[in-house]
C-alpha cells in the first residue's frame, strides 16, 4: 500500500499516519534510496518516490501492492520467510540484494518501533546499485581498475612464454623486453616462489575466468593486486602496485586503536554513530551501560536510536538535523531507573564526527552519570554556606557587643583599684583585643569568600 492511495478505512489511514511520523523527513524526500515499510506479508505501508517508480503509475493508483510486484522474478524471493526472520532480530538489520527489473538493489531490512517499543512495520531501505557489465569477448578487455599502461603488464602464451611486456614490465624482471620475449615466467620471475602463483594461472586457463589475489613482493617491498586474465591467444598478466592503499590501511588500523583507546580512557559512555544513525563504534562504558539499562550486547551496525535513554530519545528527534549539520550540543537530564524510576541525572554530550576533507560523516554522544557527583558538589555548597553563616555571625552578631565591652573596659579607672584588680583587668583588655582580632580575621576570610 503506497502514499497516495484511498485507504479502506480510518484505522488504516491512522497507520499510514504513525508510520510516516517514525520516518525521517531525510528518507522521505530521498532521490537516492528506495524507502518502504511494509508489513509481516509484504504489504507496502509506506514509500517514497524514488520506490514508487519501480511501479507502472497505473498500478499504484488502482491496487494495494505487495513488494514482490516490484521484483523482476518474484519466485525468487520468499519476502514471508525472510520478513519472520528479521522480525526475529529486532535491533539488527539483514540484507539483500534484489533485482527490480532494470534496476538491481542492495536492501536493508529492520524493524521499525514506536518510542513505546511497540512494532509498527519492517522499514526497508534499497541503495540502487549501478549496473557494471563484464565482457572477454575479446582480447582486448580489461577490468575497470586496470590499466596496461600504467601497470605492470605482460602477456603469456599457452606454453606460458613471455610474448609482450610493456616498460613497467622491462623494470620489475630487470630485463629489456627483447630479451623477455620467448622466455617463460617461470624462468625469470625475480622470486623463487613464483610456483604458487601456478595454481592461480591453471585455474585462469582452464576456467577461462579471471583470476584476482594480492601478494607481496619481498624483493622490492611492495604490494601488488594481481589479475591473470585468460584470452583466445593465451593469458594476459596485470601487477598493479597498491601498496599505498596497503600502507594506508596500516595506517587506518593504527588510528583506528589510538581512537579505542582514546575511548577506553574516557569516564564517559561514548558511542560513535554515522550518517545513517547507526553505531560504527563505542567504548566499553557504552557496552556496559547498553545491557544495564537495554539487557542487549551493543553491535556496529546497531541502529543508535534504540539505545538512547528514556527523555533523551525526544530530545535527540528534535535537534537531530542540527546534529548531523555538525552542530554541538551539551545539557544535563535526569532519566527514570529501569525499576526504581528514580531519576538519575546524566550529562549529554552531542559532537560532530568530520573526515579529512572537513565533512561531516557523523556524530559521539557521551553520557555520563553525575548524580553522586552534582549530589556531594551540592553537599559542598550547603556546608560552604553553613561555615559563611557562621563566620557572618560572628562577624556582625558577636563583634557588636565586643566592641561595647572593649569601650567600657577603656572607661575604667584603675587608679582606683587595688593591685590584684589592676591585673585582672589587664588579662581582661588582652583577651578581649585577641578576640576581636579573630572576629576582624574572619570577617576578612568572609569577603574573599564572596
Amino acid at each position: 500500500m503506497l502514499n497516495g492511495v484511498c485507504f479502506i478505512n480510518e484505522e488504516d489511514m491512522l497507520k499510514v499516519k504513525e508510520i510516516e511520523a517514525l520516518i525521517p523527513q531525510y528518507f522521505k524526500q530521498s532521490d537516492l534510496i528506495y524507502v518502504c515499510v511494509v508489513d509481516i506479508e509484504g504489504q507496502i505501508w509506506f514509500s517514497n518516490e524514488k520506490f514508487q517508480r519501480l511501479f507502472d503509475a497505473k498500478i499504484v493508483s488502482d491496487f494495494e501492492l505487495n513488494f514482490t510486484e516490484c521484483l523482476k522474478d518474484k519466485s525468487e524471493f520468499d519476502i514471508h520467510a525472510f520478513l519472520i526472520e528479521v522480525t526475529g532480530k529486532p535491533n539488527r538489520g539483514e540484507t539483500v540484494e534484489l533485482n527490480h527489473k532494470s534496476h538491481p538493489a542492495k536492501w536493508e531490512f529492520t524493524v521499525l518501533m514506536t518510542k513505546e517499543g511497540d512494532f509498527s512495520g519492517i522499514l526497508g531501505i534499497g541503495y540502487p546499485k549501478q549496473v557494471v557489465v563484464s565482457s572477454f569477448s575479446t582480447d582486448y578487455t580489461f577490468p575497470k581498475d586496470v590499466n596496461p599502461a600504467t601497470d605492470i603488464y605482460f602477456q603469456l602464451n599457452h606454453k606460458w612464454q613471455i610474448q609482450k611486456a610493456n616498460e613497467l614490465a622491462e623494470k620489475f624482471f630487470e630485463m629489456k623486453e627483447d630479451k623477455l620475449l620467448g622466455n617463460t615466467i617461470w624462468q625469470i620471475y625475480p622470486e623463487k616462489d613464483i610456483y604458487r602463483y601456478a595454481l592461480e594461472f591453471k585455474k585462469a586457463k582452464e576456467s577461462k575466468t579471471m583470476r584476482i589475489f594480492e601478494d607481496f613482493n619481498s624483493l622490492n617491498g611492495r604490494w601488488y593486486k594481481i589479475y591473470i586474465l585468460p584470452r583466445i591467444s593465451g593469458i594476459d598478466v596485470v601487477f598493479k602496485d597498491i601498496s599505498q592503499v596497503q600502507n594506508l590501511s596500516e595506517e587506518i588500523k593504527q588510528l583506528q586503536l589510538t581512537l579505542q583507546s582514546v575511548l577506553e580512557s574516557s569516564e564517559e559512555s561514548v558511542f560513535l554513530v554515522g550518517k545513517d544513525l547507526k553505531v560504527i563504534g563505542y567504548n566499553s562504558s557504552a557496552e556496559k551501560l547498553v545491557k544495564q539499562r537495554f539487557n542487549k550486547d551493543l553491535q556496529d551496525g546497531d541502529k543508535f536510536i534504540n539505545y538512547l535513554m528514556e527523555e533523551i530519545d525526544e530530545v535527540f528527534l528534535k535537534e537531530v538535523e542540527s546534529i548531523l549539520s555538525g552542530k554541538f550540543k551539551c545539557f544535563e537530564l535526569a532519566v527514570p531507573t529501569k525499576m526504581t524510576k528514580e531519576k538519575i541525572l546524566y550529562s549529554h554530550k552531542f559532537f560532530p564526527l568530520i573526515d579529512s576533507q572537513e565533512n561531516v560523516v557523523g556524530f559521539g554522544y557521551a553520557c555520563k552519570d553525575i548524580n553522586d557527583q552534582t549530589k556531594h558538589s551540592d553537599k559542598i555548597k550547603s556546608q560552604n554556606k553553613l561555615m559563611r553563616d557562621v563566620l557572618h555571625n560572628q562577624s556582625t552578631v558577636l563583634r557588636s557587643p565586643l566592641s561595647s565591652i572593649l569601650g567600657l573596659l577603656e572607661l575604667i579607672d584603675d587608679s582606683q583599684l587595688d593591685k590584684e584588680n589592676k591585673k585582672y583587668l589587664s588579662y581582661l583588655k588582652a583577651l578581649a583585643q585577641d578576640l576581636d582580632k579573630i572576629i576582624r580575621q574572619n570577617s576578612k576570610k568572609v569577603s574573599d569568600l564572596d
